[in-house]
């Protein structure tokens, strides 16, 4: 039975839909059970677990659901991050994953994510004594800046995609508080949960394929690979190349309009044999080396234990009004995208017209330069001509000897 966790942090409304249309993706090109953990907060409302139970129920999965609430010391570091606030206290749940999950191993999901694949074939691979398995990231020119975490850039993986072996975590002594050391350290890293994850556990993981976690662009084919959009065109914009994709998945959840959920019969659900609820989180005792350093033992989280949700029976009109909203909100990200564009323009004529102003300024300074040359050339030719005394009717007065207007003949 796969094993599959989605984090959401919900709090306009419709960031579940897109974890729908991700799950739609898998349940569709995937045969084998699965067990769809969902690592929640607060903005999770009742109306969207219901919808996402019936996505589960209708395509004979299990959904189980955790209520979770950071740890206060994680807490109080992350908030010395500069970039937390953009990426929310969400994205440190999955680092979380092995006090959350009482399973040997998961697959993490990002939700901005199309699996165009089955997904069978990332759960069959053999991590032995790893402790996850990941996709190097495809972003460029980042030497520097893994240079400054102290990272390897050949060996810095994404965490959009990552195949956990929680029982090897687990077994790491103070994978906690190493998590904890690296976010006190380097509060201006700009991708806490991804360089968090690298600074633990990149010196011992397993580097898969390339189609596990492929980085979307205009003239990529999409087809069996797992296609992450991660810049700012997600798969569910309009101008976004799996748009149609998107759409077609999108139907079949209840954020759709073709959506018809049927209750699942009773002998159906008997096949699918409940998973026991999770037994209380008690604290890893560690044994320290000869010189340890101080070590934070991982808390006890307050998770709400899964259990299997009942299908609930599903209402006869699903009211359809997502769709409208997430026009208006695609809409307003190309607004978005224009703005930025705009300014980056302006920013790029802004440096152009410094440049000639730049270089106005220094020919005006040229001419007046030239023009204090010639000024006093003048003066020290006046100074050298001799003066003339000329009657006035108010008294002497010295003058300049006027020049000829007529050239002067030798006369030999």
């Amino acid at each position: 039975m796969i094993e599959l966790v989605l984090t959401i942090n919900d709090k306009d409304g419709s960031y579940t839909a897109h974890a729908g249309v991700v799950l739609a993706s898998i349940f569709f090109n995937t045969q084998q059970t699965i067990n769809v953990h969902i690592v929640h907060d607060d903005s999770l409302s009742e109306e969207n677990k219901l919808k996402l139970t019936q996505l589960v129920d209708v395509f004979h999965h299990n959904i189980f659901f955790y209520h979770v609430t950071v740890p206060g010391d994680m807490i109080e570091v992350a908030a010395g991050v500069h970039k937390i606030e953009y990426w929310t206290m969400a994205s440190m749940y999955r680092l979380l994953l092995p006090n959350l999950i009482q399973a040997d191993r998961v697959i993490y999901l990002d939700c901005d994510i199309l699996v165009n694949m089955d997904i069978n074939e990332l759960w069959s691979i053999d991590l032995g004594e790893h402790y996850l398995g990941a996709v190097l990231d495809q972003g460029e020119n980042l030497l520097e800046y893994f240079t400054s975490l102290g990272l390897s850039a050949e060996l810095y993986f994404n965490s959009g995609v990552i195949l956990f072996q929680l029982n090897n975590i687990r077994n790491k002594q103070n994978w906690y508080g190493e998590m904890l050391d690296f976010l006190r350290n380097f509060p201006m890293m700009t991708m806490p949960d991804q360089d968090v994850l690298n600074a633990v556990y990149s010196s011992n993981y397993l580097q898969m394929d390339q189609r596990f976690n492929t980085f979307a662009h205009s003239e990529l084919d999409l087809d069996n690979k797992i296609v992450h959009f991660a810049g700012d065109n997600k798969w569910w914009e309009t101008d976004s190349p799996a748009a149609p994709l998107y759409n077609k998945f999108l139907a079949m959840t209840p954020w759709g309009g073709e959506f018809t959920p049927a209750p699942v019969s009773e002998p159906e659900q008997a096949n699918i044999p409940p998973e026991p609820p999770a037994p209380e989180i008690q604290p890893v005792e560690i044994q320290l080396p000869e010189n340890p350093a101080p070590e934070v033992a991982a808390p006890a989280l307050e998770v709400v234990a899964p259990a299997p949700e009942v299908a609930a029976p599903a209402p006869e009109n699903i009211p359809v009004k997502r769709r409208r909203r997430k026009r208006r909100r695609s809409l307003r990200l190309r607004i978005i995208r224009r703005l930025r564009k705009k300014r980056m323009i302006r920013a790029k004529y802004r440096s152009i017209k410094r440049i000639k102003l730049i270089k106005r300024l220094h020919v005006k300074k040229k001419k007046a330069l030239q023009l204090r040359k010639k000024k006093k050339a003048l003066q020290l030719r006046k100074k050298k001509l001799p003066l003339v005394r000329k009657k006035s009717k108010h008294g002497m007065k010295k003058v300049p000897p006027k020049k000829s207007t007529y050239p002067l003949k030798r006369t030999s």
